[in-house]
């Protein structure tokens, strides 16, 4: 399915849920992919992965999406981890804005997946 430019898929994974973004995460699909991503989230799982693998680009509306899912999933006791690779476009916006300080960024899925199990 599409929010605007940003393609999303949600999975589950056992007791982790796994939204897979594609695509550019800007203002026009933001709000409403946070939206779907965060009522895909039963209060029953463990957490959240948001693959970022195959997103070409984030601004700062999808930054604050990802902030946002963070703090959300953490008021109800769950964790979220991020997959992206190291040295790519996306990687380096959440370096530059310091998400660590929000959630774990993992070099891809499998890794991310795991860090939740």
């Amino acid at each position: 399915m599409r929010e605007g430019l940003v393609g999303i898929e949600i999975e589950g994974r056992g007791d982790v849920v796994l939204a897979r973004l594609t695509g550019e995460l800007d203002v026009a699909g933001a709000n409403r992919t946070g939206e779907r991503i965060a009522e895909a989230v039963p209060t029953s799982a463990t957490g959240l992965v948001v693959d970022l693998t195959d997103l070409e680009f984030i601004d700062s509306s999808g930054v604050s999406m990802l902030f946002g899912l963070a703090r959300r999933l953490g008021s109800r006791r769950q964790q979220i981890r991020v997959a992206a690779p190291p040295r790519g476009p996306v990687s380096r916006v959440l370096e530059i804005v310091d998400f660590e300080r929000a959630a774990p960024v993992r070099p891809d899925v499998e890794t991310a997946v795991a860090d939740l199990g």
